[in-house]
């Protein structure tokens, strides 16, 4: 029964492959935002097609090239040598090779379980395309996360795709204010957060009200990293899939995590609590939780009223911890 069930789910994987190649991607832009592909999308996404459907969800607005990437690495190699011979001699360059150290510091923290990120051509790969992004947005440089969002993209992608969907991504996301750290930004997220809790999980949020337990001690690490560090790798990218999909699920996923621990949230205090979220086990139902994800009740244009409803209000209260 066990291997008729596997072969069935074979063949249902591998249809979903040929939807995606051959109906969904050559015609990419025109069907993106149609029932069928969300539903579909929504299915789970095959391992084999997530590398194209990343690239495609995340796009190229920015029209950025390979050759705009070797460019900016290349630069990021002249800064590195700078670095090795002691050699900074204006404020700009000091700021890069500070940027440069944060990042030797962070590589080997990054999916630390995982070997090929310690050492060899992803881990080389890693490096380079954060040295480059640095070259490319020095306004913003390199900040704590960040590795963990390239690693992701990693694991999936080769590094000129990765170099172009990681420009795109934050240009168009929450994560450049997160990496930006501007406050006012960080402060409208963390509060459409907080108003979507308070509707979908109010006996919750009126128990981490009365403990002090604040969105920003335990959701900034979520969010900066679309939960690529606190979630085993198979869920993270499931829900960076979903993300991929609208920025609702950001939020939907933070939420389901909540119900997914309901029971174990309620009526404890705050260390407990803090403890829980801030050291998600290794062991949790990917397909529970999944689910509870969907379940969520915030749909896109609930989630742009909460969002237009955040920007009008003092969201000063949401300060990001040190």
């Amino acid at each position: 029964k066990r291997r008729k069930e596997e072969a069935e789910h074979e063949r249902n994987v591998c249809k979903q492959v040929g939807e995606w190649e051959n109906d969904i991607f050559p015609q990419w832009d025109g069907v993106k935002d149609s029932k069928r592909v969300r539903k579909l999308w929504l299915e789970g996404v095959p391992e084999k097609v997530r590398a194209d459907l990343w690239r495609l969800a995340i796009g190229n607005s920015l029209q950025i090239t390979p050759d705009l990437y070797n460019i900016f690495r290349q630069r990021g190699v002249a800064v590195r040598e700078a670095m090795r011979k002691g050699i900074a001699r204006t404020a700009e360059e000091e700021a890069e090779q500070t940027a440069l150290e944060s990042i030797d510091i962070d590589l080997p923290r990054t999916f630390p379980s995982f070997q090929f990120f310690q050492e060899g051509p992803l881990m080389e790969s890693l490096a380079s395309i954060l040295e480059a992004y640095v070259q490319y947005r020095p306004d913003v440089g390199y900040a704590q996360g960040m590795s963990y969002v390239v690693a992701m993209m990693l694991l999936h992608m080769n590094a000129d795709d990765v170099f172009i969907s990681l420009a795109n991504l934050l240009h168009q996301s929450h994560l450049l204010s997160f990496f930006r750290v501007v406050p006012q930004e960080i402060g409208v997220y963390l509060r459409v957060y907080d108003l979507a809790f308070s509707d979908a999980l109010p006996a919750l949020y009126s128990h981490f009200t009365s403990i002090g337990l604040h969105p920003q001690f335990y959701v900034y690490d979520w969010f900066i990293t679309v939960f690529s560090k606190s979630l085993p790798i198979n869920i993270a990218c499931c829900i960076w899939d979903l993300f991929l999909m609208h920025p609702c699920w950001l939020y939907k996923s933070a939420l389901g995590l909540l119900l997914h621990f309901e029971k174990d949230l309620v009526g404890g205090s705050f260390d407990a609590c803090f403890h829980l979220l801030t050291h998600l086990p290794k062991d949790i139902d990917q397909a529970r939780l999944l689910n509870l994800i969907k379940s969520v009740r915030l749909s896109r244009k609930k989630y742009e009223s909460i969002h237009k409803k955040a920007c009008a209000m003092d969201n000063s209260c949401f300060i990001p911890m040190a």
